[in-house]
């Protein structure tokens, strides 16, 4: 069963939720490569929607290619949120999306309009389905680069020191997620309180339709291994390489152009060493030049692809290191969404309707 199998069923779902809750906001959710966006735009032709980004990475601008960011065309027919909002040196807190995002809610309920949130950043989602209450502590970047300076000399010594200061915090995180470790060192140093005493769950603040896509693992990680292919051939390269400034000041003027949920082939010829640079990635806006250590070029995909540039491994160890960084990725967002499954069977969130969908 795929995408396009479900969405009577799923219309169905959406139209008696809304009956019964005119100000509900409906939530699309799982692993990366499950269909999520393609579904929300399916629906589009029954419901006057606007589609709530919740995907940490489509929040940057010009990084357009891994973070499948759906096509121009998309955008200007359906309004889209929370994509394209800051560069890619810029920060953006999970306590800035949740505010702007309880602003966005209720304006497109303003409009007569269905707010769906799509995505598989699991705390954006919380944001919204947990409802929790975030401290106001902006980040401090001198605190947070002498903490990653810090993790760089030593691995795993800030879960450690996260270990002595919030050791309930610390039992959620891997040692290895070192961006969710520092902010929780970087609110206790700013605040003096923990991390665990300051994100306080609340009952959500509108009726929601917590809709979960599930496919196996062995279907997901075909979807992931194509999706690389498609976006390797689709430039992914050039487009680094000229975020890292290595390649024109000025963007390329040539389009790359997009089918409806992706990015099209284009031929390249990268293993060979032979690709030109002589033609273009995509239309971008801005001439600025990104450093790779910058917290969104650490990303998968992104960190692969600077060092292939650098020359640390061939083109088709770069391709094989993104295929099993995602499949690692997907597994923790299944484990993460399996929670929902069972909190929903076990102890259901008051105004919360819980549905998944099996796909094969």
């Amino acid at each position: 069963m795929e995408i396009q199998d479900i969405v009577q069923e799923v219309k169905r779902e959406i139209k008696i939720f809304r009956k019964k809750n005119p100000d509900g906001v409906v939530i699309i959710r799982w692993a990366t490569a499950t269909g999520k966006s393609k579904l929300s735009i399916l629906l589009s032709k029954y419901f006057d929607e606007e589609i709530i980004s919740a995907d940490s990475r489509q929040i940057f601008r010009y990084m357009d290619i891994w973070t499948d960011k759906v096509s121009e065309d998309i955008l200007k027919k359906i309004p889209h949120h929370q994509i394209n909002i800051v560069n890619p040196d810029e920060n953006y807190t999970s306590g800035q999306r949740k505010n702007d995002v309880y602003k966005i809610i209720p304006d497109i309920l303003a409009r007569k309009k269905l707010p769906m949130i799509v995505g598989g950043t699991w705390l954006y989602i919380d944001t919204v389905y947990k409802n929790f209450s975030m401290p106001d502590i902006p980040p401090d970047m001198k605190l947070r680069d002498e903490l990653f300076a810090k993790e760089a000399k030593e691995p795993w010594i800030l879960h450690k020191e996260l270990t002595k200061l919030d050791p309930e915090e610390a039992m959620k995180l891997h040692p290895k997620s070192t961006r969710y470790i520092v902010r929780a060192l970087e609110i206790f140093y700013k605040s003096g309180q923990k991390k665990t005493d300051t994100f306080i769950s609340q009952p959500p603040q509108r009726p929601l339709l917590m809709l979960g896509l599930r496919r196996e693992k062995e279907d997901t990680n075909r979807k992931i291994n194509a999706r690389i292919k498609e976006m390797l051939a689709s430039w992914l390269v050039d487009e680094v390489k000229w975020l890292l400034g290595k390649w024109h000041s000025q963007p390329p003027k040539k389009q790359v152009k997009r089918s409806s949920f992706g990015w099209l082939s284009c031929t390249d010829d990268l293993r060979s060493g032979k690709h030109e640079w002589n033609e273009g990635i995509a239309d971008f806006e801005s001439s600025s030049v990104y450093t790779k250590n910058l917290q969104s070029m650490q990303w998968i995909g992104y960190k692969e692809v600077v060092e292939f540039l650098e020359g640390k491994y061939d083109y088709d160890e770069m391709e094989e290191r993104m295929k099993v960084a995602t499949h690692q990725l997907a597994k923790k967002q299944r484990s993460r969404f399996r929670r929902y499954i069972a909190e929903g069977l076990q102890n259901p969130r008051p105004n919360v309707t819980y549905k998944v969908r099996k796909l094969s």
